[in-house]
């Protein structure tokens, strides 16, 4: 019997790639056969990730909010090494600040690489010069945050609603190209990211959060089957969909 989670001979974009659900997902495809054009601006963590997958894999070293740059850098590589049937948005920023000392700068930026950044990788892969002509996904990473409401979160939660947002409306946009258009919104993982978080809190926070997972914390290898799952023929009706993997975080 075929697996049908296998990705071979399609090809796929992965921001992020350097940690976190970014280098989760590009081991996770690698295994499935994937070949990868891998997207940071953390240009020794991305050639480690590289190093863990295909080395025939090709690595982009390129900052998410400079727009003209990520379109050249990609374009450029998909006329060296073949256009994509996909790409998955992981890169993102966290942003924890109370309202009443929100920054009107700092949350633009965090918006440009959490929300904007992705409509701009959708918008480049819509065109016929990246996008393969079949198997057409793309997966945006979103969080519970942009689905539950926590406190001293406003700035961050907004851009990962957004992108929930965004998944439906270009999930009927796109469906024309035969591109599906998919999020997932996972709980609280264990990652670099939430480290950088996590080092504010005392130990009580952190078996608060846990607690508050019926399933306990999360890794990004689970968020990296779910893309796997999105990008493979598994989930070739499912367009439009925010999944939420989340050890049972939100079914409270």
């Amino acid at each position: 019997m075929i697996n049908p989670l296998k990705l071979e001979d399609r090809r796929y974009l992965i921001t992020g790639a350097a940690s976190g659900i970014g280098r989760a997902a590009s081991i996770y495809l690698s295994q499935l056969g994937a070949r990868l054009l891998l997207t940071d601006i953390n240009e020794e963590e991305l050639g480690k990730t590289r190093n863990l997958c295909n080395p025939e894999d090709s690595i982009v070293c390129v900052d998410l909010a400079e727009t003209e740059q990520l379109k050249t850098s990609i374009l450029s590589d998909i006329e060296r090494n073949g256009k994509l049937n996909g790409f998955v948005h992981c890169a993102g920023l966290p942003y924890i600040a109370p309202l009443k000392s929100l920054l009107e700068e700092k949350t633009l930026k965090i918006f440009k690489i959490n929300t904007y950044a992705g409509l701009e990788l959708a918008k480049l892969f819509a065109n016929k010069k990246v996008y393969a002509g079949e198997h057409g996904s793309i997966v945006f990473i979103s969080s519970v945050n942009g689905l539950v409401g926590t406190a001293a979160n406003v700035g961050y939660a907004i851009t990962k609603g957004a992108i929930q947002s965004a998944t439906k409306a270009l999930a009927i946009e796109l469906a024309s190209k035969k591109i599906r258009v998919n999020c997932i919104a996972p709980g609280f993982l264990k990652t670099e990211m939430s480290d950088s978080i996590r080092h504010n809190f005392d130990d009580d926070y952190d078996k608060l959060i846990e607690s508050l997972h019926p399933l306990g914390w999360g890794s990004p290898d689970d968020i990296a089957a779910g893309v796997a799952y999105l990008f493979s023929d598994m989930s070739k009706w499912i367009t439009g969909t925010i999944m939420i993997i989340d050890g049972g975080f939100t079914a409270q």
